[in-house]
């Protein structure tokens, strides 16, 4: 790779001028371009760190989607080490390690990779990969050069991503604000009212008119419950903290307790649990599961008539316990199965149907992906919806001891 005192000049022109006017991905492109243009590279790219996994920003070649995607986004892998170890690393011939990579419609492979870590108060905040179609086409004085780039665009890159973070934060607090001030009234307002009608008029209510006020304050109440619950969890989850017990838990035992709990509390909708053989034990915290449980439930009744059972399916594959809820109501659009879990969507179905905030599929989203789990929403076969989530099973201890909610 050649280059000069004038290229590296342009580069950090480039980082030091950009922040705070322009967004990362423009501060990374640009840094990206001008790389290319002076230099024998066939591609190459710049990453972020994100949270323990690396995700590409910016990209340019032909192998940007393709290969260096690949790479960046499956570790461990030699991009990982190098954001590990803090230190560069440099290949010469990828092909005569049997680790050629394959570029789309056939084009000749990497042969030769250098990656540099970006390096911010002794933390790896990004990593710069570049590779060539030849052999040993990099040096130490490509190494250098890279190492020149990096440093100067470890400021504007932190300060960038320090300004959208910020920018997020700010719109997440807004639209928060927004949902406390209107999710949380209602349910206040019913109970205020109906406790206060219940004082001044309680002997010349009917037995039955009582009854009906008590049954709605109970309601309100548990859903004003559920609804700090999941803003509690999506304050954590924006503030990066939603931190999860790993204990052994008995999850056959925990769908019976929640469900015989949902099928009480709504005793005109049928609840059906159908167990599939054993079931294995998951890692996770209770409280937690119980959580998305209930979500998952609350929300199938909600969108489903009451004539029709909302079912709960749950399985062991794949060293996986599997849950599956099932409905048979509004169902999903094309565009609505990969946003429900975004936070505050929800579908034009359902704001007809039903009142809600659009937290609580985030919320289940949040929990079990911190639970090293995963989640779907997809329409089910024959109308409705399913929603499901799995959790990776936990091997009994040697010692065969287990906490007393896995006994």
């Amino acid at each position: 790779m050649t280059h000069s005192a004038a290229t590296s000049q342009l580069i950090i022109d480039i980082a030091t001028s950009a922040a705070g006017e322009r967004d990362l991905d423009q501060i990374l492109h640009e840094a990206l371009d001008r790389l290319q243009t002076v230099s024998r590279l066939t591609g190459g790219s710049i990453a972020l760190v994100d949270g323990d996994e690396l995700v590409i920003r910016a990209a340019v070649g032909p192998f940007a989607d393709e290969a260096l995607g690949q790479r960046l986004r499956r570790g461990p892998s030699r991009s990982w080490t190098v954001v590990e170890t803090l230190e560069p690393a440099l290949i010469s011939d990828l092909h005569a390690t049997g680790n050629q990579v394959r570029g789309p419609r056939g084009r000749e492979g990497i042969r030769s990779w250098l990656a540099v870590p970006i390096v911010r108060r002794g933390r790896a905040i990004g990593m710069v990969e570049i590779d060539s179609t030849e052999v040993a086409v990099f040096g130490r004085s490509d190494i250098e050069l890279l190492e020149t780039i990096v440093r100067v665009l470890s400021g504007p890159i932190e300060l960038a991503d320090a300004a959208a973070a910020a920018s997020r934060a700010q719109a997440l607090r807004d639209a928060f604000i927004g949902v406390i001030s209107h999710e949380l009234r209602t349910p206040i307002t019913t109970i205020y009212g109906l406790s206060k009608m219940l004082r001044q008029r309680h002997d010349s209510l009917s037995a039955e008119v009582r009854t009906r006020a008590i049954e709605d304050v109970e309601a309100e109440a548990d859903r004003l419950h559920r609804l700090v619950e999941d803003l509690l969890v999506l304050s954590r989850a924006e503030g990066g903290r939603v931190e999860i017990a790993d204990e052994p838990l008995n999850l056959r035992r925990l769908l019976s307790r929640v469900v015989d709990i949902e099928s009480s509390r709504q005793p005109d909708r049928r609840f059906e649990l159908e167990i599939d053989g054993e079931l294995p034990l998951v890692g996770g915290e209770e409280t937690y599961v119980e959580q998305v449980v209930r979500n998952l439930l609350t929300n199938a009744a909600k969108y489903s008539s009451a004539p029709a059972a909302v079912r709960i399916h749950a399985e062991h594959a794949d060293d996986e316990a599997v849950v599956r809820v099932l409905d048979e109501g509004i169902g999903l659009g094309d565009t609505d199965t990969g946003r429900v879990f975004d936070l505050f969507y929800r579908s034009p179905n359902a704001t007809r149907v039903a009142p809600g905030a659009g937290i609580g599929l985030f919320v289940c989203r949040q929990l079990v992906e911190a639970m090293g789990g995963r989640i779907w929403a997809q329409p089910h076969e024959g109308g409705g919806t399913e929603v499901g989530f799995a959790l990776p099973a936990t091997p009994i201890a040697d010692d065969g001891d287990l906490p007393e909610s896995a006994s």
